[in-house]
């Protein structure tokens, strides 16, 4: 009886233990970024500093580091970039650093994504190797991986932890990847009213291109003429100095954003046809 007692007692206590439940020394974390059209991801561990001396304490200087803790740090991409001269084709790969006293880092990128911290590290396997400055920053207790200085072709890749940043700038040719949506999207040939709109758009509001801009844009009021695209003819007319028709074509893409229900255009369609007529 009493082996059956400490049994079910020891069996009770086995039972808490395995569904206790406690806090990671290094929480993980997931950060998710669009850039232009390419999704990037990154997967790591945040370790704190917790009073030590990190960069030429815990961190040897010369030495490889995970960035981060426990397994290494996975970066993903949808789309191929480019770190320096060097393209990267889409996929995950793991990142990796060597933090130098002079400041003078290396940070590189390694198809092995199956390591648990940088014990099984193959310099053979490095898909993109670049040096960067370490730069003065402001204190982060918890390591910090974000992207930041977006834009539509590019971004930057900061890594920040105690007292000191990181940043690896790279690019993504959003340009192109647009163009061949554009033509995937006119070969399919469906709502080509629409898919010319947002060529024209996309070629008036980011590549700057009128000529471009105009012939897209024909071609879409050639099929059908909406609130967006009048708008759109408004706004070039106006910023080649022809304020008078530029007034009247709006007037005639609010009529039609009324029409349509679409408020939020109308309102934004009338705020700047008061604007062009002061």
């Amino acid at each position: 009886m009493k082996k059956v007692t400490l049994l079910l007692i020891a069996g009770l206590f086995g039972g808490t233990l395995v569904a206790q439940e406690f806090p990671q020394p290094s929480p993980s974390s997931k950060v998710e970024q669009t850039v232009g059209l390419t999704t990037i991801s990154l997967d790591y561990s945040r370790p704190g500093v917790n009073d030590r001396d990190i960069f030429g304490g815990l961190l040897t200087f010369g030495e490889i580091w995970r960035v981060g803790a426990n397994a290494c740090t996975k970066f993903t991409t949808s789309n191929e970039l480019t770190f320096g001269k060097t393209k990267v084709a889409p996929g995950t790969y793991a990142l990796f650093a060597f933090p130098a006293k002079d400041g003078n880092w290396k940070v590189v990128l390694n198809s092995d994504t199956e390591q648990w911290g940088a014990g099984a590290y193959d310099e053979s396997k490095n898909v993109m190797t670049i040096k960067v400055d370490a730069q003065k920053n402001s204190f982060n207790e918890s390591l910090i991986i974000e992207l930041n200085n977006l834009e539509n072709s590019s971004a930057v890749l900061s890594i920040k932890w105690d007292k000191l940043r990181v940043d690896v700038p790279f690019t993504v040719d959003t340009d192109t990847q647009i163009e061949e949506s554009i033509s995937a999207a006119i070969k399919k040939g469906e709502d080509l009213d629409k898919v010319y709109y947002n060529a024209a758009s996309y070629f008036h509001n980011t590549k700057k291109d009128e000529k471009m801009t105009t012939m897209y844009l024909e071609k879409s009021m050639a099929i059908a003429k909406s609130h967006k695209s009048l708008y759109l003819k408004a706004t070039i007319l106006h910023d080649s100095g022809n304020n008078k028709e530029a007034i009247k074509v709006a007037e005639e893409a609010h009529e039609m954003a009324v029409k349509a229900e679409s408020m939020g255009w109308a309102n934004y369609i009338k705020e700047n046809i008061e604007k062009w007529a002061k």
